[in-house]
């Protein structure tokens, strides 16, 4: 995958989402997405494109809670951070892999707490995802 081809969709989603066109914007985003998490299939020490697919994941979150679709949008925020997850907590003989993995962890835990706060999330939304549950109790015990 060309290095410009995802940064050329992610631009054009950008551009798109800021001028309000919602579709466009959505259909550069997805393409960026699965651009980006099939690239990083294929070579999953490049940690560029792990953070990029991460990017694009909270891009089309960005659309859908725009557009008033709270349910999809917390979907892409949980969604690298499941993934991420499930790869620090993974038996695999690269500790590299981890260390990327972990390091996407700092990406994608803030932006879920942010949504948190400005939306009520449902309890069937916070039992689809075990991270969120767990998070969202550590959050209330730090504010507490």
């Amino acid at each position: 995958m060309e290095h410009q081809q995802w940064q050329s969709l992610l631009k054009l989603g950008n551009h798109c989402f800021h001028e309000k066109e919602w579709s466009k914007a959505e259909c550069f985003y997805s393409e960026a997405y699965d651009l980006l998490a099939f690239s990083y299939r294929n070579n999953p020490m490049c940690a560029d494109t792990l953070m990029a697919w991460v990017c694009s994941c909270h891009n089309l979150s960005a659309l859908y809670e725009h557009q008033g679709n709270i349910s999809l949008a917390l979907r892409f925020l949980m969604v690298p951070h499941e993934y991420l997850l499930e790869v620090t907590n993974a038996k695999v003989d690269d500790e590299d892999i981890k260390l990327i993995a972990f390091k996407g962890l700092s990406l994608t835990l803030s932006p879920i707490l942010l949504f948190n706060k400005k939306h009520v999330i449902c309890d069937d939304c916070i039992d689809r995802f075990d991270s969120l549950k767990l998070l969202l109790q550590q959050q209330e015990n730090v504010i507490h």
